[in-house]
């Protein structure tokens, strides 16, 4: 257990991170009186599932609807930059969306583009006002495009990097820093399973866009295709990514968990691996997660994710009524995971998002479906959804 004095350093460092990032002076700030969240949810009553993405004004709101909400595909992927909203379709779809946020609440769309057909965009990352990045996972390219226009300005093929299957290394989610674009990599031949070590690509988009491969055979499959946050960096820009071992279906040979390529470096730092699969945690059925699910790194090594707890899923699973899916603190430091007291979620919901200080926890539990908070600052957990979703809430951001 730390000390006294490092959970007080560490409470402050939370605190003060939380404020810097995310204090404004209303006078200053031309959108106060704009919604500040994101909020997407997947309806799975409906055949198929469909998804929404919709802003809410902040915590107090209580209640979410859709009636204001774009329409969209199953399960979509967002990426925001400003006041936009990139809405991906990954797997469902070729056409990305981008809406802006207006004052009454609405999303208003501003543009689109279509990726190659069948080319599956899983992960965007903005740049800055003309140059982002689409990862399109099945054709093993980088888009470049211009996020003001819309307009597709290049590619970046990966295709070579592929270490067997179909040719493709399905580069994933992504994160950018110091001109350098880091791309995990799924190399899976069916999508459901990977037999090859992780793979990170580190692109120079700064300097002609060479590319390094950074290989790791300790896990499988870099990055998680569900949550965009799953590769970031700490304080001191060292990567963090988390691999999801194939989520599950790879068999008990494969380990998911945290790697990290240090500051400065283009190989993974052989002394960091922390296997979150045969870490037991006090407080869950069989002790052991098949993999880590949506996560937000804080700071100070602290990350927060909902989790897939096998033991309580049903033979075969249902992925709408099975409640498996657990919240939990992580402490990729001292490599520890907490389980903290919010109720199961399904599969469709089981999101982490940042507002105001606390932690937010998307969750379609069987008492109620909706949005939780717990302060870190305090410990403390809210007994119910302090806002209540319609539909299951897989998407919290904040602009």
């Amino acid at each position: 257990m730390l000390k006294q004095t490092l959970k007080i350093t560490a409470v402050l460092s939370l605190a003060f991170a939380f404020y810097s990032c995310k204090k404004k002076d209303p006078a200053n700030d031309p959108t106060s009186g704009f919604d500040k969240l994101i909020i997407g949810t997947n309806i799975t009553t409906a055949n198929p599932v469909t998804g929404y993405v919709g802003t809410l004004k902040d915590l107090s709101v209580g209640n979410f609807t859709n009636s204001k909400s774009r329409q969209t595909t199953e399960y979509p992927y967002i990426t925001v930059y400003k006041n936009d909203v990139f809405v991906l379709p990954q797997r469902y779809g070729d056409v990305v969306k981008k809406y802006t946020r207006q004052e009454d609440g609405t999303l208003s769309e501003a543009g689109s583009l279509t990726a190659p057909a069948a080319s599956w965009p899983i992960g965007a990352v903005i740049e800055n006002d003309s140059k982002g990045y689409i990862s399109l996972s099945k054709a093993g390219k980088i888009l470049i495009f211009n996020p003001t226009t819309m307009a597709i300005t290049g590619t970046i093929d990966v295709t070579s990097y592929a270490l067997g299957g179909d040719g493709s290394p399905d580069p994933n989610i992504m994160a950018l820093k110091n001109g350098k674009l880091y791309v995990a990599c799924s190399q899976t031949s069916n999508y459901f399973t990977s037999s090859y070590p992780v793979q990170v690509l580190i692109i120079d988009v700064a300097n002609g866009n060479t590319i390094t491969s950074a290989t790791d055979n300790r896990s499988f499959w870099a990055g998680s295709i569900n949550e965009q946050h799953s590769i970031f960096f700490d304080e001191s820009g060292d990567m963090y990514v988390y691999c999801v071992a194939s989520y599950g279906f790879g068999g008990s040979d494969q380990k998911s968990g945290f790697l990290r390529i240090k500051n400065g470096q283009t190989t993974f730092d052989p002394s960091y691996f922390f296997n979150t699969a045969d870490y037991t945690i006090a407080g869950i059925p069989g002790g052991k997660l098949d993999y880590l699910q949506k996560m937000r790194y804080i700071s100070g090594g602290i990350v927060y994710s909902t989790g897939n707890v096998y033991a309580l899923a049903s033979n075969p699973p249902n992925y709408v009524s099975d409640r498996t899916y657990g919240s939990f603190k992580v402490d990729l430091i001292n490599k520890t995971i907490t389980k903290l007291n919010i109720p199961y979620s399904n599969g469709y919901a089981a999101s982490v998002g940042l507002f105001e200080n606390k932690i937010l926890f998307g969750i379609a539990g069987t008492s109620g479906v909706g949005i939780y908070t717990f302060d870190p600052a305090t410990n403390t957990i809210s007994t119910n959804p302090v806002i209540t979703t319609q539909g299951d809430p897989n998407v919290i951001e904040t602009f």
